[in-house]
């Protein structure tokens, strides 16, 4: 990765700027396109996705069935919407960084906070839990600092979403 210096998403005029390099772009792109093949492939009672698609009713395990039969493919259609949004601003080729709108900006949050969440269930991440005490040896130690890097860039958007030009 390059020496960067303006952070990651970048608030201009007219929208959006991803100052991020054809390689992290690639990276991201790789990701998002794992987890729209978990939300493709996976049955509805994965473990992975558990964090994503949380209990509605945890005392009624009935009305939760039913909450989860109704909303599920909305949820799910929701998500990969938002995905296809992303991998075309991710899309290789593309030299300068990409400039995004409000809406797709919302939709590459959404995106990278689905992937947070995906890791965080997979490494088990606690709101305790500190990226620092995450040794090399540990056989999760990607999948953690994939995790801290996806904090970064959901913190940068949310960041730039939120400030006025």
């Amino acid at each position: 990765m390059g020496l960067r210096r303006k952070g990651p998403i970048e608030r201009v005029r007219g929208g959006y700027r991803l100052n991020l390099d054809a390689d992290e772009r690639g990276v991201l792109a790789g990701m998002v396109g794992q987890l729209r093949d978990l939300l493709v492939t996976a049955p509805p009672d994965s473990p992975q996705l558990r964090r994503l698609f949380p209990t509605a009713y945890p005392t009624d395990p009935e009305k939760d069935a039913e909450y989860q039969r109704l909303m599920r493919e909305e949820l799910v259609g929701s998500r990969l919407a938002a995905i296809e949004t992303v991998l075309a601003a991710l899309a290789p080729g593309e030299r300068s960084a990409p400039m995004l709108d409000a809406e797709q900006l919302a939709q590459l949050l959404t995106s990278l906070n689905a992937l947070r969440l995906v890791l965080g269930t997979i490494c088990d991440v606690g709101e305790d839990d500190d990226l620092a005490d995450i040794t090399p040896d540990d056989p999760l130690f990607g999948e953690h600092h994939a995790y801290g890097y996806l904090s970064y860039l959901v913190d940068a958007a949310v960041r730039a979403l939120s400030q006025d030009l």
